[in-house]
Order: C-alpha cells, then sequence, then structure tokens
C-alpha cells in the first residue's frame, strides 16, 4: 500500500538456523554490517571466521562457538591469516590462551603485538622481556607497568633502540637517566634530554 515503509526480507545470518553454506556466502557480502553479523554467528565455519577476523576481530572473539570449537581443536586457529590473528591478539579482551598462542608462535610479528596486551602476567612480560627481538622489548620497555628491575635492564639493552624507548619515560628511576644521559647514542641522550625537560616529569628513586 502507498505510504508503507516496505522491508526488505531478513538475511539468514540473522536467524539461528542459517547454515554455514548460507553464512560462507555471506561473508562476502559487500555490507560491512552483514559480514560483522557473519563473524559473530555460532554456525560460521573456522575457516570463514579466519578470513573474518582482520576486519571484525571484537566479533569473532565473542563468537559463542568459540569455546567448542577450541575444545575440539586447541591449535584451530594456527592456519588463519596472520592479519586476522594478529588483530585478534591486539584486543584488549584478547583472553589468555590466544595470548599464549602468541607467544609461542614462531613469528615475531605475534610476539610484538601481544607485547602492548593490557593484562600481560608478570610471567609473560618477564618472557617477553627477554625476547631476541629488539623491537618486542621495546614494547615491554613503553609499558606502565613495567617494574624498575626491568626499567634499569632496559636502560643498558645493547639496542638502542630499545633504550630510545626507556629514554621516552618520565618515571625512569634515577640511575637509568644517568646511564641514559652518557649513552653511547647522541640520539638516546637527546631524548633523555627532552624527556627530563617534560612538565610531567617526576623521577623514582633508585
Amino acid at each position: 500500500m502507498a505510504g508503507e515503509t516496505e522491508h526488505s526480507p531478513r538475511p539468514p545470518v540473522l536467524t539461528a538456523r542459517a547454515t554455514a553454506d548460507e553464512l560462507a556466502s555471506l561473508s562476502l557480502s559487500a555490507d560491512p554490517a552483514v559480514r560483522a553479523a557473519v563473524a559473530a554467528h555460532p554456525n560460521t565455519t573456522p575457516h570463514i571466521l579466519g578470513t573474518l577476523a582482520a576486519d571484525f576481530p571484537a566479533e569473532v572473539l565473542r563468537n559463542p562457538a568459540l569455546p567448542l570449537l577450541r575444545l575440539a581443536n586447541p591449535r584451530f586457529m594456527t592456519g588463519w591469516p596472520q592479519a586476522g590473528l594478529i588483530a585478534l591478539v591486539r584486543r584488549p579482551d584478547a583472553p589468555a590462551w590466544l595470548r599464549a598462542l602468541a607467544l609461542t608462535h614462531p613469528r615475531t610479528e605475534y610476539q610484538v603485538a601481544v607485547a602492548s596486551h593490557p593484562a600481560l602476567t608478570a610471567a609473560e612480560r618477564a618472557q617477553l622481556a627477554a625476547h631476541p627481538a629488539w623491537l618486542v622489548r621495546a614494547r615491554i620497555a613503553a609499558r606502565p607497568d613495567t617494574p624498575l628491575d626491568l626499567l634499569d635492564a632496559f636502560a643498558h639493552d645493547p639496542d638502542y633502540g630499545v633504550r630510545l624507548a626507556a629514554a621516552s619515560r618520565p618515571d625512569l628511576p634515577e640511575r637509568s637517566v644517568a646511564a641514559l644521559l652518557n649513552d653511547p647514542s647522541r640520539l638516546v641522550q637527546q631524548v633523555m634530554r627532552q624527556t627530563l625537560g617534560a612538565p610531567s616529569a617526576s623521577r623514582r628513586p633508585g
């Protein structure tokens, strides 16, 4: 009738009975809302979830089927595209089991991503602080919850990139400040002086 608003049928993805094949087809939709709904649907296959994880990490992590998929195959994510896995790891709500996967992954990009996770345990932080890749150690050096002993170690790190990250902190212990002001790298010295000159700079004793 004239004057009535015509509503298009709801896509199958929005129903509980959508099949895996329907969801796979809808995962190619040009509508991001539809693809997001596919990422959150419990009938979506692990393979399709992997293709959607980079764009919709929050929906994938909240997918109610995720615990069951993990129970059936604890390593079901290992074949997923790197961009998707890293997007999941970077989420503040990335669970401990996903962080564990990132910590043990052979590619350093995963440890770089997890090093900024806000809920790292002390053991995870210590493990990453000893990582052979300087960028991972630099991420730990920049964390506000990094303890004094690690900060001092980073102020003497063999890689100047890590020492730069330490020198950017306004809360370094005094012994670390002294070391960085006399760093072999003039750039590190300069950054430390700039940090000391910042209005909010406050030293930790030690």
